[in-house]
């Protein structure tokens, strides 16, 4: 059963742009510690950066369905398995709010655009 569905789509010159203007605070606001170990060894930061802002959007869309105030960024980890399928990691506070529900997550990147579509999924 689908519980709730969020989609974002971001220029990344708009990433392009916060990153030349305030760097490395930037990235820091939006990543985790394992996204910004990734990030950090990437060729191309802004279309990396503009996906999982993307995600990360679509994500706390889908979450609005069960939380009240806004769930931050840092809280919200995007990774990837062995097969660079990206998944949602979720801090336990509100991993516990979903309880047994599964957020799928799946992110595109098209020239100067980044997009994702969340939904969240459970019996």
């Amino acid at each position: 059963m689908i519980y709730s569905l969020g989609i974002d789509i971001i220029q990344t010159d708009r990433v392009k742009k916060a990153l030349e203007t305030w760097g490395g605070k930037f990235a820091d606001k939006i990543l985790g510690e394992e996204e910004m170990e990734i990030f950090s060894a990437k060729f191309n930061k802004v279309q990396f950066l503009a996906g999982r802002f993307a995600a990360k959007e679509a994500v706390i869309k889908c979450l609005g369905a069960f939380f009240d105030e806004r769930v931050s960024f840092r809280q919200i980890q995007i990774l990837n398995d062995l097969y660079g399928k990206p998944y949602v990691h979720l801090d336990d506070p509100i991993r516990e709010r979903i309880l047994d529900k599964e957020v799928k997550i799946s992110i595109t990147h098209e020239r100067q655009m980044a997009a994702a579509v969340a939904i969240i999924t459970g019996d």
